[in-house]
């Protein structure tokens, strides 16, 4: 069993729970639905499909965001391997990289990533960090490079 030197899991913040999604979803829905009650009940029928729609339309962005609520990267770093494992909306994707042989750098752009690469493979991570985050992410994964590559030139 190899110990790990590093391993991180890195997961969208999420300030509810699914219980207090359903919640808002329903208040939302039910005061929308209930005014629309009220104009047809006043001679207005053609605003309950559009409040009904509106509902439908709300229900399917709060199942797209709960579908994300779950994805996260797992970032083990051993004496032989780094090894991410990625989840994107119950899709799960691992990446492994030979110690000493992958390159760790920073993506161009305003919202850089740290991207992981050996021999054509790459993967980006980071997306849900800070700035400062992406960057302390980005310092550990070279310092565990650098480090296992000083051992290997002292042996």
């Amino acid at each position: 069993m190899q110990a790990h030197l590093l391993h991180l899991r890195l997961h969208p913040n999420c300030s509810s729970t699914p219980q207090v999604l359903i919640a808002v979803l329903g208040l939302v829905a039910g005061v929308s639905i209930l005014i629309s009650l009220v104009f047809w009940g006043m001679g207005a029928p053609l605003i309950l499909p559009f409040a009904l729609v509106e509902s439908l339309l709300l229900a399917v962005a709060f199942v797209c965001h709960a579908r994300t609520r779950n994805d996260f990267d797992e970032i083990t770093l051993n004496d032989t391997h780094l090894v991410v494992l990625q989840e994107r909306q119950g899709q799960t994707k691992e990446h492994q990289f030979t110690r000493g042989l992958f390159r760790v750098s920073m993506t161009d752009g305003p919202h850089a990533l740290v991207r992981v690469t050996e021999s054509g493979k790459q993967v980006e991570l980071g997306e849900w960090l800070l700035p400062q985050e992406r960057l302390s992410l980005c310092t550990q994964l070279v310092t565990g490079v650098s480090a296992y590559k000083r051992r290997i030139a002292g042996e």
